[in-house]
């Protein structure tokens, strides 16, 4: 069985001396070897005979000047088949020297292992190593120097320089192995961190939607049990009250039955809005939206919410793009409107500079609208539940404006926030789609 073929490595011999270059390739390349070079080799190497598998092979190249040996090795790691090692003298006149040469041959090959040779004093070791570095790709061989030396320098150099470069390519791997894993890692993370966030949305909209649902079901028969009655109430209070009136002069204190009378009527009124709007929070769901010109339903909403806005008030307005969008004049202006009323009624009365600001801008695929005041502003305990129905901090009211207005906008697509900072104000933001 033959053995495998030894590993071929390539030598560069840079000297101005045509002589030297034959010497090497005999020493490097084949050639006759004397006994005593014979019997040295063995000692040093083993039996040859017997071993030949750990014995590289070399191919010798030839360079006389410094910048010819730098352009084939730079020819040579272009072309894939690297140099390993390089001889080079230190005296090439009238080129650069070696010292010169060997740096410039790093530049272009950072894994050369490199030997200067020279049989002259121009160097100290401390002066090439001031001008390269101390570096375990360097040697220096004295001239005259031995066979036995240099065959033995180019096999231990050649191990070495396959040993850096395949450290290097298994760094490499390892670099290249983590850098898909971390990628693999970080993506999946992503993707989990993403579907945990959809999960609790999912599941907060599900929960919201059930209660709402409920809770409409709820609103629906109410509202159906309470109206006869309330409007047979009603009635009646006004029949009595105009008897009241038409036989005022007869009674002792009429004016007591009289304040009782509107009294109950007030609360009547009261009842009748809470009915309308438990109503419209029942019938409020889902529905098409057709292209609405926003400027259009802001107009509309000022008129219809001008008797609540002082004339103190300072209006702001900032309508840079105003594209349609997906809704109904209807109830966007029930939106519209409601949002202007309870911005009119955060302002106290003794504001210095009441100012309410509306906006419109374009962002993507959806237009932004914002009601900016800046009156008393929502405490923080109170923002999560302010869209819950029947949830109010106000006097008289129902708790069901908010809450129809985001069932509203939900219909639409779209989208209602506030932000709240007590004592400096409030803004709310609807997000509806843009019609196409």
């Amino acid at each position: 069985m033959n053995p495998p073929a030894s590993p071929r490595r390539r030598i560069l011999i840079i000297d101005d001396n045509p002589s030297i270059h034959q010497d090497f390739k005999k020493i490097l390349a084949g050639g006759e070897i004397t006994t005593s070079l014979d019997e040295l080799e063995t000692a040093i190497f083993g039996d040859t005979k017997s071993r030949g598998r750990g014995e590289y092979a070399f191919e010798v190249d030839s360079a006389s000047q410094g910048e010819e040996g730098v352009q084939r090795v730079q020819d040579a790691a272009q072309e894939g088949r690297p140099y390993a090692l390089a001889f080079v003298d230190i005296r090439m006149p009238p080129g650069i020297d070696g010292v010169e040469t060997t740096a410039r041959l790093w530049q272009v090959d950072a894994d050369l292992q490199v030997v200067l040779c020279s049989a002259y004093a121009d160097y100290s070791w401390e002066e090439v190593a001031q001008r390269l570095g101390i570096n375990q790709r360097l040697l220096i061989l004295r001239k005259p120097f031995d066979n036995i030396e240099v065959r033995q320098m180019a096999h231990a150099l050649a191990q070495k320089w396959d040993l850096s470069r395949q450290s290097r390519r298994r760094e490499e791997e390892l670099a290249q192995a983590v850098k898909e894993r971390t990628r693999e890692l970080e993506a999946a993370n992503a993707r989990l961190r993403q579907e945990m966030e959809d999960r609790a949305k999912l599941e907060a909209t599900l929960a919201q939607s059930q209660r709402r649902e409920a809770l409409g079901r709820l609103a629906s028969g109410m509202a159906n049990e309470i109206s006869s009655p309330l409007g047979f109430v009603s009635t009646n209070l006004n029949h009595l009250r105009l008897a009241l009136e038409k036989r005022i002069a007869g009674m002792e204190d009429p004016e007591e039955l009289l304040e009782a009378c509107r009294d109950a009527l007030q609360g009547t009124e009261r009842l009748k809005r809470i009915v309308q709007d438990v109503k419209l929070f029942a019938r409020v769901g889902p529905q098409p939206g057709v292209a609405v010109d926003v400027r259009k339903v802001l107009d509309e909403a000022f008129t219809r919410a001008g008797p609540s806005l002082s004339p103190r008030i300072h209006r702001v307005m900032e309508l840079r793009e105003a594209p349609p969008v997906l809704a109904s004049e209807e109830g966007l202006a029930h939106v519209l409107v409601n949002l202007l009323v309870n911005a009119a009624q955060a302002l106290p009365e003794n504001h210095p500079e009441p100012r309410i600001r509306i906006a419109v801008s374009s962002q993507g695929p959806e237009v932004l609208l914002e009601v900016q005041d800046n009156g008393s502003g929502i405490e923080a305990e109170h923002l999560d539940h302010i869209f819950e129905p029947f949830y109010t901090t106000k006097p008289g009211g129902s708790g069901l404006g908010l809450s129809i207005c985001h069932s509203i906008i939900a219909g639409f697509g779209g989208d209602i926030t506030v932000e709240s900072t007590p004592g400096k104000g409030s803004t709310f933001r609807v997000k509806l789609l843009k019609a196409s």
